[in-house]
């Protein structure tokens, strides 16, 4: 079976919770599972719409508040803790190493429950800001944000690689190829997005919004320390999502 076939169904392993089979898979297989992250994002966003749709005749909170939490139980969380562990990190440590043996704690201190928190709420609010358009934020938030950090191992360097406790180790060994295919798969999806009838104005604003999330965060923890983490993954994969969350509700 190609390699790549046997990614798609490693991605979800590594992504979510949902029991796909097919494990230990073939040397190899996990560098190569970076380029469906944007597809399991949007199938994530489908059921979040499935839900919400589901829902109608329930506040426009409890539909999202819902969609979210499920969101959040297929996934176990994975992204919202690296967002957790990140803040911690970064808001306690004061040198690099400090930094990395904090990302290293399982236990979440004051800056990590504040952040998680904090971004749980806007994301909840912004859905709720787009009403009827809340489907729009579900897909493509859900599917653009999981772009954002596969383009970052691509052009930003992982300061773990050689952490063999390191979770997200084989698959920071993903590079130009898989940025590239990532992308391919945000072109394709705005794409689709603009033919179903979002105006240009709110795209370009989720691609902005995309760009400004990578190199805002890539060059503070490239000064911070030296490069990306998993951890730092996932706290850019949330970021993402409210900006695009934010681009969207924007007139």
């Amino acid at each position: 079976m190609p390699v790549w076939v046997t990614a798609l169904r490693a991605s979800f392993t590594f992504l979510t919770r949902i029991p796909v089979g097919g494990f230990p898979y073939p040397e190899g297989t996990w560098k190569w599972i970076s380029i469906w992250f944007p597809f399991v994002g949007l199938l994530l966003g489908a059921l979040q719409l499935a839900i919400w749709w589901v829902l109608d005749g329930h506040s426009d909170m409890t539909r999202c508040l819902i969609a979210v939490m499920v969101g959040v139980i297929i996934t176990g969380g994975f992204h919202e803790d690296g967002l957790s562990d990140s803040a911690d990190a970064l808001g306690g440590g004061y040198d690099r190493a400090a930094v990395l043996r904090i990302l290293k704690d399982s236990r979440i201190g004051a800056f990590g429950a504040l952040a998680l928190i904090l971004v749980l709420m806007l994301k909840l609010s912004l859905l709720v800001d787009l009403g009827t358009m809340a489907p729009a934020g579900f897909l493509l938030g859900q599917s653009l944000s999981r772009a954002v950090p596969v383009m970052q191992l691509g052009v930003q360097p992982y300061a773990r690689r050689d952490d063999a406790e390191s979770k997200s180790r084989d698959v920071a060994r993903s590079g130009g190829v898989q940025a590239m295919i990532a992308a391919a798969w945000v072109v394709a999806i705005v794409l689709g997005a603009a033919y179903a009838g979002l105006s240009s104005a709110v795209l370009v604003g989720s691609l902005v919004a995309m760009l400004v999330v990578g190199v805002v965060v890539g060059v503070y923890v490239q000064r911070r320390v030296g490069g990306l983490t998993g951890d730092f993954l996932g706290a850019i994969q949330q970021l993402a999502e409210v900006g695009v969350l934010l681009a969207l509700v924007s007139p």
